[in-house]
């Protein structure tokens, strides 16, 4: 393998039939690695680390946050060395399978914490756990990602290949979920059974690699598909910068940088303190717990199928905007709800309401993560119509930049914030009545402020960021177009 660019490579004009549906299927299949692992962290891992671990919330959150902020970092350099790796497998399936085994490994170890070792060494444990689990994943999933945007030039077809990628995300979370409450972790103590956690995890650790398996050998049969490697000169170093630099200069790409800023900040506030905020805000026991998060994610899960229709009848930005909107009103709206006394404060926890409120926020929310997936592809289209290049690599990159920075920050806000609030690390083991009597009210009160109004208003802000977004299905026409005139000119025979 080398990364050296070919200067007179010269490709031709694609015109590509609809991918086959066993095909996209199979590809598609690949994002149940970003699902299961992703979302045992999100969901499983703080709650584990402190309540059942003893660690510091603030250790914890800065543990998470130096993984996803140094993930951040690397990111740009996968996504830069993907798009012109040159091999006999192309240049996306290596890094793929060489990220699939590190995910494996690391989210074993990171359910599997010792016992007996100090603070200070476990807590720069699970640090080097959590940094080595988030490159492994990014090796896999940027260039996973990208390579969906090379796999279909239509502006419909990729809305297609985003909705059923995010479909087994969703399902892969969705399992994790399952496995979490009902199986592993199940009956009034399961989130305090330590021995239950490695179990689980290696569990996810087979559901990744079988389903991984399954999209990199549809990868393989589909080589005409993917675009050539793209030309790099200079040392790797000089040339990230410079294409760094590419990206900023694109609108379209700024928009979608500072949104998913903003978006994945709340998300990562919110699923850091889900399962605190349904202790001891709601008063929940782990199955209604369990209710409450999976209607969540079967929200996010049925609400790929209405991608489409929305897709058809609207442009991508309006439906990404109405998406996120409705995510910040889900995190808000019940939160808010009892805070200013709309709920009674004690007593059975709303469970239907608060099922229906997230399984709703979470439909939107999936059609929104689709149209910004797809409109991230369109926006690659529009780099090369302004530099020549095509850097899909780099691109999702980015996006996975600004999400993993503000998931970072998100998870060290959250760690503080508990910390600072009072809520004490090692509480797990006792029922959820006691588990809240622990908690002076005004605790139990900051932890609701943040997990709700504080994660809504994030949310919409980042929606009226969006909303400046310009590139349409008119200019997406225009622009391929141009690409395609321009590939043809360079396919053409030199006289």
């Amino acid at each position: 393998m080398s990364l050296a660019g070919s200067a007179d490579h010269r490709p031709g004009a694609r015109a590509l039939a609809p991918i086959r549906p066993g095909r996209k299927l199979g590809y598609a299949a690949g994002a149940m690695l970003d699902g299961v692992a992703t979302q045992a962290i999100n969901i499983f891992l703080f709650f584990y680390a402190t309540a059942v671990c003893g660690l510091p919330a603030a250790l914890v959150g800065v543990a998470l946050a130096a993984g996803l902020v140094v993930d951040a970092v690397v990111d740009p350099l996968i996504g830069s060395l993907s798009d012109g790796w040159r091999s006999r497998y192309g240049r996306r399936l290596p890094f793929m399978a060489v990220g699939v085994p590190g995910t494996m490994l690391f989210l074993s170890l990171m359910f599997a914490l010792p016992q007996g070792w100090s603070v200070p060494v476990l807590g720069a444990w699970l640090t080097l756990l959590s940094i080595g689990l988030r490159v492994s994943i990014s090796l896999f999933l940027l260039p996973f990602n990208a390579v969906g945007a090379e796999l279909s030039d239509d502006y419909e077809e990729r809305s297609s290949i985003a909705a059923w990628r995010w479909g087994f995300a969703m399902l892969g979370a969705v399992t994790t979920v399952a496995l979490g409450f009902g199986v592993f972790l199940s009956g009034p103590t399961g989130l305090s059974n330590r021995a239950a956690y490695l179990p689980f995890a290696l569990t996810l650790a087979v559901i990744v690699a079988l389903a991984t398996i399954v999209s990199m050998r549809a990868l393989h049969r589909m080589p005409d598909r993917q675009h050539p490697p793209a030309v790099s000169e200079g040392v790797i170093y000089a040339r990230l910068w410079r294409e760094v630099g590419e990206l900023f200069r694109n609108h379209s790409f700024r928009i979608l940088f500072v949104g998913a800023l903003l978006l994945f900040t709340a998300s990562a506030i919110h699923a850091t303190l889900a399962i605190h905020a349904n202790t001891y805000f709601w008063g929940m026991v782990p199955a209604q717990v369990q209710i409450v998060t999976l209607s969540l994610f079967m929200g996010l899960l049925c609400g790929a199928p209405l991608a489409g229709p929305m897709l058809r009848r609207l442009e991508k930005r309006s439906v990404l905007v109405l998406g996120i909107a409705g995510l910040g009103a889900a995190f808000a709206l019940p939160p808010t709800a009892r805070l200013i006394g709309l709920m009674p404060p004690t007593g059975q926890p709303p469970v239907a309401l608060l099922s229906v409120a997230v399984f709703l926020g979470g439909a939107l929310m999936a059609t929104a993560a689709i149209a910004f997936a797809s409109m991230m592809a369109d926006a690659a289209d529009e780099h090369e119509h302004l530099f020549g290049a095509r850097r899909e690599g780099l691109y999702f990159a980015g996006w996975a930049f600004a999400s993993k920075a503000a998931a970072g920050f998100g998870s060290l806000v959250a760690g503080v914030a508990m910390q600072l609030i009072g809520v004490p690390s090692g509480t797990a083991g006792h029922g959820a009545a006691t588990t809240v009597a622990q908690l002076p009210p005004q605790t139990v009160n900051w932890i609701g402020v943040i997990y709700g109004p504080g994660t809504g208003m994030l949310a919409l802000a980042a929606a009226l960021v969006c909303l400046l977004y310009r590139l349409d299905a008119t200019t997406h026409r225009t622009i391929q177009s141009d690409l395609e005139a321009r590939r043809a000119a360079l396919a053409a025979p030199i006289i």
